[in-house]
């Protein structure tokens, strides 16, 4: 399963990571409290000294795969399409 290995990441690097992690989730809390904060005021539109805000709504559309599946049964396999993702998982240690 491996590709070649370029550089080996050292604790350093994989505690940078959490730690950035970290901020982003609460700076991401943060955002997501303002722009709730926007949705619920009604307003379109906001004016910031540095930034413009702006509330789009929008109709989406989505499919229901379950339903899908149900009306092609074995041809469902004809639409599908198989790819291959690398991600990486960051937990915090538990302290021993």
């Amino acid at each position: 399963m491996g590709r070649p290995k370029k550089n080996t990441p050292t604790a350093a690097d994989v505690d940078m990571l959490g730690s950035l992690l970290a901020q982003i989730s609460d700076l991401s809390k943060q955002a997501d409290a303002i722009k709730t904060k926007l949705k619920e005021s009604g307003m379109d539109c906001k004016e910031g000294a540095l930034f413009n805000a702006v509330v789009v709504h929008q109709m989406r559309t989505t499919l229901d795969s379950k339903k899908v599946r149900l009306m092609l049964g074995d041809k469902v396999a004809l639409c599908e399409r198989t790819s291959e993702t690398v991600s990486v998982r960051v937990n915090a240690r538990k302290a021993s």
